[in-house]
């Protein structure tokens, strides 16, 4: 499937201008001479719509559009952008690039106007903790009086409205719409969670970013990169799209100091653990709890003590970031701290659910990093006994599954194992493959049906017990099989407690 058709008032673009800045972006670009001045407006990704003045031939994970070639320039269409060469005979105006997807990117930035141009653009990648990275900084940048929008899995802001996401990061056409409309209505910047997806396929080509970072790296998304060393080379490809002197925020490990030789001024390291002898930001003293967190920060040159409603290390660590990024572009230490106090969880992330006794979180850890990390900063808070109701997605990489499990049974005192969103597997064979990696002592139970697990567990806990529901953080669907139900953990919780104060 290709992107949807821009609107009609678009700009009208030259073979030869946007060939012109295909090559100042890095991207070889031929135009056949038969062209002449060709000027497109609309254009289609999509061979099964061709009533447009342009196509844009795209290689798909599991369809090559070059494969229509030959069907497409045998109807009217008046241009055609792919990787190869025109075929014999044809007459057809012809733009040769050596990255479709990249160029269809550009494309759709150039007719919305270059919106990215105009604003301050952030991107934020890593496994884990981007979405919450990216609202501290928001809010930071609103402190210090910089209207900003933003993009993330969990919800957007386009400087009109709040909507919810459909994905981590949009189309490049969707992008472009959504950084014009925060252009138009006054927005200075925008922050955009950007998945290794989106940068693997050339959606944000064309975009200057004035800061990056990366929050951390560790498995995930195999079943589509393939492996590790893929997943991890599409997450630092965010470098690459910086503008001349933003800088680039890394993880301050022996891995990112490695790879980081050759890289464009200024890096900066960041962490949670130790201070540093290179330039960044890490943590000078810790107050965790149930409430929030307080801490001194070193950031640069500065310390800065701040308090946050935001709970865990991991949450600490997502703080660190954004505000070490922050302050390397400028943003006033007091603007900083005062957006930290003013950043609230993202939904789904470690929320409180009311009700019952023991304290109840749900969160959206789905990888072995990111559920270790928060089972790790909530076992502290457990006077009693910790509870974990998890699952592992289906049609989806096998392999962490086992990892899953041994980071719950980690820290969990009992397992409740069960779904996430199944898809087409067999739910019993995802749980299996949990199981694998649990140690023979763990104590742990299945349920394949999600909302009586967490039923089981609710009845199970006490005043002094902690639950986390984990897996699905905000997201009010589940997959199972071909259909689509609306499942929100949070709401299940509400409801089952409701139905126990009903049978009381």
């Amino acid at each position: 499937m290709g992107e949807e058709r821009p609107h009609s008032d678009v700009l009208p673009i030259s073979f030869a201008t946007l060939a012109e800045r295909l090559r100042t972006e890095g991207l070889a670009a031929t135009v056949d001479p038969s062209a002449g001045a060709f000027t497109f407006t609309t254009h289609s990704a999509d061979d099964r719509v061709l009533d447009v003045d342009l196509f844009v031939a795209i290689r798909g994970t599991t369809y090559d559009a070059h494969d229509a070639l030959d069907r497409v320039v045998a109807t009217p269409i008046g241009g055609v952008i792919a990787e190869t060469a025109p075929p014999l005979g044809s007459t057809v105006p012809w733009l040769q690039v050596d990255d479709s997807r990249r160029a269809l990117a550009i494309l759709h930035q150039m007719q919305a106007g270059d919106p990215g141009r105009a604003l301050d653009l952030f991107g934020i990648t890593g496994t884990n903790g981007k979405s919450s990275t990216v609202r501290i900084l928001v809010e930071i940048l609103e402190a210090a009086g910089v209207p900003t929008g933003w993009w993330t899995t969990v919800d957007r802001f386009d400087g009109r409205s709040v909507s919810s996401s459909p994905m981590t990061t949009p189309g490049s056409a969707a992008l472009a719409a959504t950084l014009a409309s925060a252009r138009d209505a006054g927005a200075r910047a925008m922050v955009l969670e950007v998945s290794s997806h989106a940068l693997d396929q050339g959606r944000i080509a064309g975009l200057p970013f004035r800061g990056a970072a990366l929050t951390q790296i560790s498995r995930d998304h195999l079943d589509y990169h393939g492996d590790f060393a893929s997943y991890r080379a599409a997450k630092l490809r965010l470098a690459d799209a910086r503008s001349s002197g933003a800088p680039w925020i890394l993880p301050a490990t022996e891995e990112f100091f490695e790879g980081a030789a050759g890289l464009a001024d200024p890096v900066l390291w960041h962490s949670t653990e130790r201070a540093l002898d290179r330039p960044g930001g890490w943590v000078l003293t810790r107050d965790l709890t149930p409430e929030g967190i307080r801490a001194t920060l070193r950031l640069l040159d500065d310390e800065l003590e701040i308090t946050s409603a935001l709970r865990g290390s991991h949450n600490l660590e997502n703080i660190l970031v954004a505000a070490l990024l922050a302050r390397s572009v400028g943003v006033d230490p007091n603007a900083i701290a005062t957006g930290i106090a003013n950043a609230q969880p993202v939904a789904g992330r470690l929320e409180r659910v009311p009700g019952g006794p023991g304290q109840v979180y749900v969160d959206y850890a789905h990888t072995p990093d990111a559920l270790s990390a928060m089972l790790g900063s909530v076992r502290p808070w457990v006077a009693g006994r910790l509870f974990v109701v998890f699952g592992c997605g289906g049609d989806r990489d096998r392999g962490k599954r086992p990892q899953m499990g041994a980071a719950a049974a980690r820290f969990a005192d009992h397992l409740i194992v069960t779904s996430d969103n199944p898809r087409s597997e067999d739910p019993d064979r995802i749980i299996a493959d949990v199981l694998a990696g649990l140690p023979p002592e763990s104590s742990v139970e299945t349920e394949s049906d999600r909302r009586a697990a967490i039923a089981r567990a609710l009845e199970q806990i006490d005043r002094d017990d902690v639950l986390v529901v984990a897996g699905k953080g905000h997201e009010a669907e589940q997959v199972i099989g071909a259909e689509v139900k609306p499942f929100d953990d949070r709401r299940v919780i509400e409801e089952l407690w409701a139905e126990r104060g009903r049978d009381a």
